[in-house]
């Protein structure tokens, strides 16, 4: 039986009115859709920014310029997270700024080293960078490069400018706060003749106290090198005026700083609460200590006095005056007298090591002299160095050098290290 077959149902066409409404809501449904498009392309877009702004963007800020040629911040911080690479947390904030310094250094090498005939090959650098088994990017190529520009400045520049052999004098020496004091101790080599031993006894300065009066063989033209403390002495004049065997005599050198003083110390008032007012004139020996305290004792003025020998700077501004002193607040000896003397008593002269004064006299004794002996290796590399260093700071002096690295972009620095490491 065959089926029936369904009317189809009659659609009228829809309405002026009906097609109104219909178009209204399309056109408010593509409004709607246009302004969440924009909004969501402004959100996408304020985020997008921020994300450069505070994460792009500083990597192309300038951190240091030299000359013509500036570092950002991108290389700061690839420079700064390798050279910390493997330390504790607190090495990134103290390795900030040095590594700017280093970043100085570095380039400053690299920009001089042609001008001296010295350069290095891609190929080179190439060979390093496999040989260290480290990645091959801008900061390690020109990192690898500046070691092997150092390196050739050193030996194929600096090493043929140092003598192989040159005069020397082997020197022992002694530095003694007064005549008095020397001649004590020409006295007891006399005796004695035991030089060093008597050395590490009355030597009051730094470098001699370390080597017992023994400071070895001593190049001519170089003492700034062997012995960089004694750099503006009278020493190498001293013993290359000797002949082997012979003692100088007692040399006044004000250049030299020793570590002993004497104080002269007066109590003014005691007080149990504030404790000891007292006031002090500091001398570099005790002999000059002696001869003041004979003065005063004679009715000079104290503060004319100090004015006129004390070697504290701070107290000397205020006539020797050292305010109210406590049982800490200044030296044993200091301290000791100001709680035992009598107010407007002056002290004996007293020892004090941890005082820092000026002057004093050379004992030398020349052990032999070559006139053409060789240099030590040490001493060679040292003097290579100390070139190399001279050479570098004549640069620096030449260059233009603008470091712009402020508190802000180190602290941003650091902590973006710190961040990317965790």
């Amino acid at each position: 039986m065959a089926r029936k077959r369904k009317k189809p149902e009659f659609k009228h066409p829809p309405t002026k009115r009906q097609l109104s409404t219909s178009r209204r809501h399309q056109r408010q449904q593509r409004i709607i859709m246009i302004v969440a498009g924009v909004f969501f392309a402004f959100v996408l877009g304020f985020v997008g920014y921020g994300y450069y702004d505070d994460q792009v963007k500083p990597l192309h800020q300038p951190i240091v310029r030299i000359n013509d040629t500036v570092l950002n911040m991108g290389y700061y911080l690839e420079a700064l997270d390798l050279f910390t690479r493997g330390q504790e947390t607190s090495v990134v904030s103290l390795m900030a700024d040095m590594a700017v310094q280093t970043l100085e250094r570095n380039e400053l090498v690299r920009q001089g080293a042609p001008d001296l005939g010295i350069t290095v090959t891609a190929e080179e650098i190439d060979a390093k960078l496999e040989e260290f088994n480290v990645p091959d990017d801008e900061v390690n190529r020109d990192l690898v490069g500046t070691q092997l520009l150092t390196d050739k400045l050193l030996s194929d520049y600096f090493d043929p400018k140092v003598p192989a052999a040159c005069d020397q004098v082997q020197v022992q020496a002694m530095f003694v706060e007064s005549e008095q004091a020397a001649e004590k101790v020409i006295d007891d080599l006399g005796a004695t003749d035991n030089f060093t031993a008597l050395a590490a006894e009355f030597t009051t300065e730094a470098v001699t106290k370390e080597k017992s009066g023994d400071l070895g063989w001593l190049p001519k033209g170089f003492i700034d090198i062997v012995l960089p403390g004694l750099s503006d002495s009278l020493l190498e004049e001293i013993a290359f005026g000797l002949e082997p065997g012979e003692l100088s005599e007692s040399t006044y050198d004000e250049s030299i700083t020793k570590g002993i003083g004497y104080w002269l110390i007066e109590v003014l008032e005691r007080d149990e609460e504030q404790g000891s007012h007292a006031r002090g004139i500091l001398l570099g020996s005790r002999q000059e200590a002696e001869a003041v305290k004979a003065e005063l004792e004679a009715g000079e003025d104290f503060a004319t006095l100090v004015r006129e020998y004390s070697r504290h700077s701070q107290s000397k501004a205020t006539e020797g005056d050292l305010g109210w002193l406590q049982r800490e607040s200044a030296s044993k000896s200091v301290v000791e007298a100001a709680f035992s003397l009598e107010p407007g008593l002056v002290s004996e002269p007293l020892a004090d090591e941890s005082a820092r004064t000026q002057g004093g006299y050379w004992l030398v004794k020349a052990v032999d002299k070559d006139d053409n002996r060789q240099l030590e290796d040490d001493t060679r590399e040292a003097i290579k160095a100390k070139a190399f260093e001279d050479w570098l700071n004549e640069r620096r002096e030449k260059s233009t050098i603008e470091n712009y690295l402020d508190a802000e972009q180190k602290s941003w620095a650091v902590a973006r290290i710190l961040r990317d490491r965790e």
